[in-house]
């Protein structure tokens, strides 16, 4: 791959060997001429060159494409082609870092010199009441030297450009992570190129590049910030998107509308539900969708055309931790806990829970007495495409948390309640149990005399007290099955002159066992 090259034209065989190309063979916007302009290749060898040997930490590769490190090189060099340089070789070497001082590390030394010196030159100027054209055209031989060895306006660009590569290196590397190291670091310099292009201090004055050139560093920059922070809602991210957004005027051109629209789309993907993956594949769709050169018109596909702007989707993942209700099939809402490798601190959450990419959970378990405990190993999230679903078993006599918020509701409350209807009620919200349903329909209300004119004539109120005790307890213990039983029991304790010599022996079993099982029978 030639295209990594400093200069414009270079001796390369030309794209017609036989020298027969015809009109119609030219561009009609670019002057073409019978060698090779790397103008042209130099993005897309770049960007090949970084996605051949990802995460390979191929050092040698790598140096390839190293930054220049003195004025004369980087003259040679179009500043947009520095991004993409810092951007290759951090996906390269993979070993990018989420703080600004990794950011200002990608930054060389010459161009830090320079713009140090104008940022002291202009302080100094200001403080002596002079012109800041003035002040370095006065300061001495050594500052004429200074001057004259770099063009201001280059170092302003490059510095503003590699720091915007080395912003979108952060977000691609930490794509989907919801790491807010990154976050924070990315922001920072958001507020930076903000604070460049608002701020009419003379100290930043001198560090401001061009309008155009900051205005595709600041997308940059908010579109890395999205990219981190994809499918969190992040309220701080969305509030600076907005502000981004608000900006109506002939400057802003249609992509800056359209990267800052983006950011907001990325920041609520999928609903809260999606997230960004940082395979190999992922990265070269996200790079390949925000790609940091933007349109001037919705009809501008010169540099990059514009139907890639939608590959992100190919980059989205199902990431979304839901829990569901094995009997009514419903998603729920449970607390969880995750804890995490090598130490003893957990996480506290609940469903649903969006996984965040590079996340080195290694447990899950509920956390709630509303629910059966769950505890799963979780150390195979990174390699999953999308997560499945929790399946979780509800305890009787509870509702979920969307029907009983406080836990005001439950049938332990309800249980010595004498209110017969709400008893009825309690038990058809909680159970779905068909048999326990009607038990309680006929056996546990009786009508306005406290009698049971259809089924049991000879009962009273003892019977819909136990009754209603078998019910709670059936409910409680998940065994329906026992209803007969208990009111067989019943019957023998209340007619004791009939008592045959199988019932009696039925009672004296039934007495052992519960004495053998610390019951309460006498």
């Amino acid at each position: 791959i030639s295209g990594v090259g400093a200069d414009k034209f270079q001796n390369t065989p030309p794209p017609f060997p036989n020298g027969n190309q015809t009109e119609g063979d030219r561009n009609a916007r670019i002057h073409e001429s019978d060698m090779l302009n790397r103008d042209i290749t130099a993005p897309g060898s770049i960007l090949a060159l970084g996605l051949m040997y990802i995460k390979s930490g191929n050092v040698s590769v790598a140096s390839i494409l190293k930054l220049p490190d003195t004025h004369f090189l980087l003259d040679y060099i179009r500043p947009d082609l520095l991004a993409l340089r810092v951007l290759a070789k951090s996906l390269i070497l993979w070993n990018v870092e989420p703080t600004a001082e990794w950011i200002d590390s990608q930054v060389p030394s010459v161009v830090q010199n320079s713009i140090e010196f104008m940022r002291k030159a202009a302080a100094k100027a200001v403080s002596l009441g002079m012109g800041m054209d003035e002040e370095m055209d006065g300061n001495g031989d050594e500052s004429k030297n200074d001057v004259a060895d770099f063009d201001p306006q280059a170092v302003r660009q490059a510095n503003a450009f590699i720091i915007a590569g080395a912003c979108f290196s952060i977000g691609i590397r930490y794509a989907g992570s919801a790491n807010r190291d990154a976050a924070a670091a990315i922001f920072q310099r958001v507020m930076w190129f903000l604070e460049l292009r608002d701020n009419k201090d003379v100290t930043r004055q001198v560090q401001r590049p061009d309008l155009t050139t900051l205005t595709t560093c600041l997308c940059t920059s908010a579109i890395s910030l999205a990219l981190v922070m994809a499918g969190t809602g992040d309220l701080d991210s969305f509030r600076l998107f907005r502000a981004l957004r608000w900006s109506c005027d002939d400057n802003v051109s249609y992509g800056t509308h359209m990267i800052y629209g983006a950011a907001i789309g990325l920041l609520f993907l999928g609903g809260g539900k999606r997230t960004l993956g940082s395979s190999p594949e992922d990265v070269a769709m996200l790079i390949a969708a925000f790609f940091p050169h933007y349109p001037i018109l919705s009809s501008d596909n010169q540099y990059h055309l514009q139907a890639l702007r939608h590959m992100y989707v190919l980059a989205a993942h199902d990431r979304i931790l839901e829990s569901v209700d094995v009997d009514s099939r419903e998603k729920v809402c449970i607390p969880i806990e995750l804890s995490l490798p090598d130490t003893p601190e957990c996480i506290q959450s609940s469903t649903p829970f969006l996984v965040a990419n590079n996340s080195n959970f290694v447990e899950l378990r509920t956390k709630s007495d509303r629910y059966y405990p769950i505890i799963l190993k979780t150390t195979d999230w990174n390699s999953r495409g999308t997560m499945s679903n929790i399946f979780v078993k509800r305890k009787p006599g509870h509702l979920s948390y969307l029907q009983d918020p406080n836990a005001l509701r439950s049938l332990s409350i309800q249980a010595g309640s004498t209110n017969s209807e709400s008893f009825l009620k309690s038990i058809k919200m909680m159970s779905d149990d068909s048999v326990l349903a009607s038990f309680t329909k006929y056996f546990c209300k009786a009508d306005k005399k406290g009698s049971y004119p259809d089924l049991l004539p000879e009962a009273n109120s003892d019977f819909l007290r136990y009754c209603n005790l078998v019910a709670n307890e059936c409910m409680q213990e998940e065994k329906s099955e026992m209803l007969p039983l208990y009111l067989t029991l019943f019957r023998l304790m209340n007619s004791r002159k009939q008592q045959t010599v199988s019932n009696v022996w039925d009672l004296r079993i039934l007495r052992t066992y519960m004495r053998r099982k610390g019951g309460l029978l006498p």
